[in-house]
């Protein structure tokens, strides 16, 4: 079920026209950045996004102009993990794992864990619980299930990737708070 609902939502993300994704990215973005949890983060970890993704790189642009540090992680394949590691400039990241850009070996700067003040959690659909549907992985669940949990996290969709309830198994791990087009939603139900 939950391949099949993979498979509808990126058929979906991929429709959307060039001006339509960047006018909901706009919204998003913008109501992300009036968050008092985004305005009070210093350390904010998060993602390169990839095309059918939403684009984190104003994330990236507006944390680094109001003086906050980002991390992005990098993945083990083998143990399905994610380390986060400082960057101070684009030019920091190079291909890694599921060809998404993360920080290249030669400048990583690795942050403790618990130093993260907002985590920004990809995904790609998410029930009003805070449940989400990410690419298959699993590494952002066992991520937000070690003791080092980040302060607050949350991910950024459209309301056409709303749902009003996902299925889910012992290991997924909601988000603190889901930002749409619209509104900032913080979950309730744990």
């Amino acid at each position: 079920m939950k391949q099949q609902l993979r498979k509808n939502i990126v058929k979906q993300l991929r429709s959307l026209h060039d001006h339509e994704k960047s006018f909901i990215e706009y919204k998003l973005h913008s109501i992300l950045f009036q968050q008092p949890f985004w305005q009070q983060a210093q350390v904010i970890g998060l993602t390169h996004s990839t095309s059918i993704e939403w684009n984190t790189l104003p994330i990236i642009q507006q944390a680094w102009d109001s003086g906050k540090t980002v991390t992005l992680p990098v993945s083990d394949r083998i143990h399905k993990k994610l380390y986060f590691y400082q960057i101070d400039d684009l030019t920091d990241l190079q291909v890694g794992y599921a060809n998404i850009l993360e920080p290249k070996q030669s400048v990583q700067k690795q942050l403790m864990n618990q130093s993260i003040d907002l985590l920004i959690v990809p995904g790609l659909m998410f029930d009003y619980r805070g449940y989400r549907l990410g690419f298959g992985g699993g590494f952002y669940d066992r991520y937000l299930t070690e003791p080092h949990h980040v302060a607050t996290s949350v991910s950024l969709a459209s309301q056409f990737q709303l749902v009003e309830k996902l299925p889910i198994d012992n290991y997924d791990i909601p988000v603190d708070y889901i930002v749409t087009e619209e509104t900032c939603l913080k979950m309730m139900i744990r």
